[in-house]
């Protein structure tokens, strides 16, 4: 079986969950900073329109589907992989991984609503994590980006939780990669499940647009390649 496969021109790792938290564990005892994304609809969406995500997403060390509808896009309807995506078994086993371990995690979000609703979750759903920092409103005045990542670094947590939106995660990162004193970067991407779980609101209307265009797109892809 391939570890890869192509959605919408990005190739994505394709892996279970086993196998992603093998590359987990290596990226824990690595000396450098190794990015994860979990990668949805929306994520795919937006590579459509902004070339400098496509290329964050194509540099992820590691990239975890997060939505089945993008397996789908390429028939995979079925199988160990599919059903793992569908539970939303890798953010579960990775956050059991960092208590098992004893790992620190940092938290990033737009809003301080969003990074307390995120804590919430996390220390109700995962007893016994260990959140050692947060910080929201990266792109505000009243915290500028250094003094974010001074704050990362006075902690040097093991584990960064990003719940950045859109083009925000990549600009931060891509700028700030060597700066950052921490293992594993995971970008949520938006990932519905976790939104929802965390208090906030993910509208059925938009849930449901980004399904239509995503699954025209991956349909017009499929219509070029025969071309």
């Amino acid at each position: 079986m391939s570890s890869k496969i192509e959605v919408l021109g990005l190739k994505l790792d394709y892996l279970n969950v086993d196998s992603e938290m093998e590359r987990l564990t290596e990226f824990i005892h690595n000396d450098r900073l190794d990015s994860i994304g979990i990668i949805t609809m929306n994520t795919l969406l937006l590579a459509e329109k902004e070339d400098t995500w496509r290329t964050y997403l194509e540099n992820l060390d590691m990239s975890v589907i997060g939505e089945k509808e993008v397996l789908e896009a390429v028939g995979i309807t079925s199988g160990q992989i599919y059903d793992e995506v569908a539970d939303n078994e890798f953010p579960a086993r990775m956050f059991w991984y960092m208590i098992n371990q004893d790992l620190g995690m940092f938290l990033l979000g737009e809003s301080q609503e969003e990074v307390e609703g995120l804590k919430k979750y996390l220390l109700d759903t995962y007893p016994g994590i260990r959140i050692e920092g947060m910080a929201a409103d990266v792109a505000g005045v009243d915290m500028s980006v250094d003094s974010i990542i001074n704050e990362i670094n006075s902690i040097s947590p093991d584990v960064i939780i990003s719940g950045l939106q859109g083009i925000r995660q990549d600009q931060f990162l891509m700028a700030n990669r060597q700066k950052i004193g921490a293992r594993i970067w995971l970008g949520l991407g938006e990932h519905p499940e976790l939104q929802n779980e965390a208090g906030l609101k993910v509208g059925w209307w938009s849930t449901l647009l980004k399904k239509t265009t995503f699954k025209r797109l991956v349909s017009k892809s499929l219509e070029e390649k025969k071309e």
